[in-house]
């Protein structure tokens, strides 16, 4: 995906990612990225999560337009309710 970022940006659009794994993303070295603690494959949450996942989207649209320096993760504050893995 960093390798995509890249292409994207140096075309001139701003791009932004969502990882899982904040240490293996700074290796990569994407513009920017925002980081959620959820299962992998779950980046935006729980399926049905609707206002959660508009949150999170809404913060990608933000960040876009906030993030200056490149390189930079910001660490998103929600949290997975209940077991990972459990599919409800």
């Amino acid at each position: 995906m960093g390798l995509i970022q890249y292409g994207i940006e140096k075309a001139g659009i701003p791009a932004i990612s969502i990882t899982h794994l904040g240490n293996l993303t700074r290796k990569v070295r994407v513009s920017r990225a925002l980081q959620t603690k959820f299962p992998l494959g779950r980046s935006f949450g729980k399926a049905g999560e609707v206002e959660m996942q508009r949150q999170i989207l809404l913060d990608c649209l933000q960040y876009l337009k906030e993030i200056k320096e490149s390189e930079t993760i910001i660490k998103l504050p929600y949290k997975w309710k209940g077991r990972f893995g459990k599919v409800n």
